[in-house]
């Protein structure tokens, strides 16, 4: 059974850090997404009250957080949940 995708196009704002003035530089890409990855999206984005690239945006911006934290030997992200603590990490 053929698996259907979703693709989804945005604008990201990207620092300009390299320049010598303040303005933002914007770069578009286009991404396919499984039919439960753009739910799961949509679900984020609907939730937070935010449009898919705001949410795509902020995904982004988790997984970095976490991939870093998991570079970084002296650093755990932890989910406590009443007495149950689980560590965040991304697995490859």
């Amino acid at each position: 059974m053929a698996t259907s995708a979703k693709a989804l196009s945005f604008n990201s704002d990207a620092d300009n850090s390299n320049s010598s003035n303040s303005s933002t530089e914007t770069k578009r890409v286009n991404v396919i997404f499984s039919q439960d990855q753009y739910a799961a999206l949509q679900r984020l984005a609907a939730s937070q009250g935010i449009n898919l690239s705001d949410a795509l945006r902020q995904a982004i911006n988790v997984s970095e957080l976490i991939v870093n934290a998991n570079a970084d030997k002296g650093t755990q992200i932890l989910i406590k949940k009443g007495d149950s603590v689980q560590e965040l990490k991304i697995v490859r």
